[in-house]
């Protein structure tokens, strides 16, 4: 039985980045970049004004000017500047060779004329203060978020190398579940997995397509013929008479690298591999698949997008003492101003924490003192 660190540092090091792909920048969000983006011209490329305002010559020293013309943004030409005369200047527009730019609120205009109340104050956003030509403005393994594909727009990288979209199928296995829009009969339950993993990927920004077997070995080595990049099949993990995803995926030629981790809940994990595909035979209850997920899966999908490493821990301080047991306790929690509030749960089947949870706490074995430090990751 693997430690959950053990399981972690296996999927570093074996799994494997998904080649990169030119990908419109309208549909880059949320795409791993793989190439580190420079910037092709210095930013901003001219001297432009930061406000609305006045124009005049740096060392002329007039108290009044006359007023005579006007710059505005997208303007290629504008005219010169000379002594005791100020040009209108809008904000974003170019400034002149060694102007000045008052902003309106210290400006008073009248009859053509302007006097400014105060000077000296630089208004201008200078060539090159952001960036020089040739910096790197965004780096190969950033996950590109909303302002990072703004910048790319405004450097023409409008086709950006990002790690391609990750095909995954998630196969949810049981008699007893039905679709979650039924009622269920004796016996029977509805399936909580599926639209679970559904949401889970959409959060990780992946598409996932989804089946739904009997406890029938036959049935589950027809739903996951094919080949993919990831494969998540839900329930059959553990080692019961009707559990038959472990024998499903050796038959199809996967290799077995994890079978238990000493983890709760989630203990009944498989992790195989197929050259670059990978697959988790994930435990049945949804309180033990939705800890699988972010503390295994996560770890999995970052790798094969080629970002930052899964699970990112924070440290906080616990409101209430957490229990601990033999093995390794990841325990639903809600992030709060104070700290980490525990929520309480009875089982690894009981779903009624995962309302509120947007944290999982690490617990040691030892369990954890009420406003200790503790291990956290946050589950969107």
């Amino acid at each position: 039985m693997k430690t959950v660190d053990e399981v972690w540092q296996l999927l570093r090091n074996e799994v494997t980045a998904r080649e990169a792909v030119e990908t419109e920048l309208a549909d880059a969000l949320g795409g791993v970049l793989r190439e580190d983006v420079r910037s092709p011209e210095d930013q901003p490329a001219f001297d432009r004004s930061a406000v609305d305002g006045y124009v005049v010559r740096a060392d002329d020293a007039s108290e009044v000017f006359a007023v005579g013309g006007e710059i505005r943004a997208g303007d290629g030409r504008h005219p010169q500047l000379v002594a005791g005369k100020a040009l209108r200047i809008a904000t974003g527009a170019a400034v002149p060779e060694d102007g000045e730019v008052i902003m309106l609120e210290d400006a008073t205009e009248s009859d053509g004329a302007v006097r400014f109340v105060r000077r000296g104050r630089d208004h201008v956003r200078r060539r090159g203060e952001d960036a020089r030509s040739g910096t790197v403005l965004v780096r190969a393994g950033t996950v590109l978020g909303t302002g990072a594909v703004g910048l790319l727009a405004s450097i023409g990288c409008v086709r950006p190398m990002v790690t391609r979209a990750i095909d995954a199928l998630h196969v949810a296995t049981g008699n007893e579940i039905v679709s979650a829009d039924k009622v269920p009969s004796a016996g029977q339950v509805r399936d909580s997995n599926s639209p679970l993993v559904a949401a889970w990927a959409r959060a990780a920004g992946m598409r996932i397509r989804q089946k739904r077997v009997g406890e029938d070995a036959s049935a589950l080595r027809h739903a996951v013929e094919g080949r993919r990049d990831l494969l998540l099949v839900s329930g059959g993990a553990s080692v019961g008479g009707h559990d038959c995803t472990a024998e499903v995926l050796e038959a199809a030629g996967f290799e077995l690298l994890v079978t238990k981790v000493a983890v709760r809940p989630g203990k009944p994990l498989i992790v195989a591999r197929r050259g670059v595909e990978w697959a988790f035979g994930l435990p049945g209850n949804p309180l033990s698949h939705f800890v699988c997920l972010h503390v295994f899966v996560e770890a999995a999908l970052a790798a094969m997008r080629g970002g930052p490493r899964r699970p990112v821990m924070g440290n906080r301080r616990v409101e209430a003492a957490i229990p601990g047991n033999p093995r390794e306790t990841w325990w639903p929690a809600v992030e709060e101003r104070e700290g980490l509030r525990p929520l309480s749960w009875t089982s690894s089947g009981d779903l009624a924490a995962l309302a509120l949870a947007d944290a999982l706490v690490r617990v040691p074995s030892s369990g954890l003192a009420a406003g200790s430090e503790a291990e956290f990751i946050r589950t969107p």
